[in-house]
């Protein structure tokens, strides 16, 4: 009897769009190979929630091995060099932490061999050329990031704890700055403000009153994305809860503890968190492809399919996720987007019918939480207040998590966070 091979797709990213294409696609009818530096998915919008205490780090990511996806799913833990669309290959490079790793990654490079490729690498941390930024500032893209960000806030209060300070070293120590007005910079600032507001000023009652927080960005509002009026609501109630906004504000320079703007000159801080976005990913940028002179994200057509730098479709070849955008159907970078475009594509590869109607992006609601139960959402309906966080808080539960484990237990974390307190008020 004859045997059949089946074809080899590899996904090159385990981002929200390529994590959720390797979980969706046929492994009786696919071998899948998934190429990333980063073993997890990772959950962003509970990142800031994870950061804060709400619950452990471990519930905001999702390993890409699942027991249920093997055999039928191999997962390489590497970088992708580069792409030979003619011998339909990819060059990767070992991203390991061994003793070995520096010779590892020199003598052990390797290549894969697809019959279909999905390009979803992701993006690059957008700093826009910031002096001192990636150095000095946190970031908010990772569980490890979350760690970083819990682990600072701690050595802030207890450096500002120490005796003999001044009350002005001490709110320069408890001063923290936000760079980044969009949902991202605001909820995180929100998370922020609950975990001083609910839990740790009971603690360091000495440092009542000298906590501070900022928001800076370059443009003339917050929220952008959102109704105007909904973002003048958003600003009038952080400003009354004591958080300063500073847009049209332009950083010039970061170091160590200070930052400098063109309007203020110099600010110190005891943690720069930047939340500006995304910025080119130089896997994309090296590719030669057709790509949409933007921020070097690789075009596709309404079917996700690429096209090379002559403007002819390359035979087998997708890209989705933030590193990629439709020609005349542009999307913003939300991980909404980005599942919405895996789960098309795995229903067209799946059926064997590349040729399905083109993607259409089904609106969900913007939402963005304020603190203190606060929320804001926008879209079809515009709704403000404790509806609105609830909404949003629900969405935490439902509809980010891709496990019913992983759901359960940040629901079990909130019920004993309402009885002892979040996990970091009690390290």
């Amino acid at each position: 009897m004859a045997t059949t091979t089946k074809p080899t797709v590899v996904i090159v990213g385990s981002g929200w769009s390529g994590f959720t294409l390797a979980q969706a696609l046929s492994v009786a009818k696919y071998n899948i190979n998934v190429v990333s530096p980063v073993r997890t998915v990772q959950y962003t919008p509970l990142l800031a929630s994870a950061a804060t205490g709400m619950f452990d780090f471990r519930l905001a990511e999702e390993p890409i091995r699942r027991r249920n996806r093997m055999p039928g799913l191999s997962y390489y833990k590497a970088t992708v060099e580069n792409v030979d669309f003619g011998k339909r290959e990819i060059h990767c490079r070992p991203f390991v932490k061994t003793i070995a790793e520096e010779a590892l990654q020199e003598t052990h490079p390797f290549t894969l061999s697809y019959d279909k490729l999905i390009l979803a690498p992701g993006c690059d941390i957008q700093t826009f050329g910031t002096p001192g930024a990636l150095e000095h500032a946190s970031f908010l893209r990772c569980t490890d990031d979350a760690r970083k960000i819990q682990q600072r806030l701690l050595e802030m209060f207890d450096a500002a704890s120490i005796p003999d300070l001044t009350e002005e070293q001490q709110r320069d120590i408890l001063r923290i700055i936000i760079v980044g007005g969009g949902p991202i910079g605001i909820e995180a600032t929100a998370e922020l403000y609950d975990l001083w507001f609910k839990e740790m000023r009971h603690l360091y009652t000495h440092l009542d009153g000298k906590v501070s927080m900022e928001i800076h960005d370059v443009a003339p509002g917050i929220l952008g994305n959102f109704d105007e009026r909904l973002g003048e609501y958003a600003v009038k109630k952080l400003v009354n809860r004591g958080i300063k906004i500073e847009t049209e504000s332009h950083i010039e320079k970061v170091e160590e503890g200070a930052l400098y703007t063109k309007e203020r000159g110099k600010i110190k801080y005891g943690m720069l968190l930047w939340a500006t976005g995304s910025g080119p990913n130089k896997l994309a940028e090296k590719l030669d492809v057709k790509k949409d002179g933007k921020l070097s994200r690789i075009s596709t057509d309404r079917r996700l399919r690429v096209r090379d730098a002559n403007d002819q479709l390359l035979d087998g070849v997708f890209a989705l996720g933030d590193s990629a955008d439709i020609e005349g159907y542009s999307l913003p970078l939300l991980a909404e987007v980005a599942v919405q475009k895996a789960e098309y594509l795995a229903k067209a590869l799946n059926n064997g019918d590349e040729t399905v109607g083109p993607f259409e992006y089904k609106q969900r609601p913007n939402m963005a939480y304020l603190g203190q139960k606060d929320g804001v959402i926008g879209g079809r309906e515009e709704w403000t207040g404790y509806s609105a966080w609830l909404a949003w808080r629900s969405g935490s539960i439902f509809h980010w998590p891709r496990s019913w484990r992983r759901t359960i237990m940040i629901g079990i974390s909130w019920l004993f966070n309402k009885v002892g307190g979040r996990d970091i008020a009690r390290k």
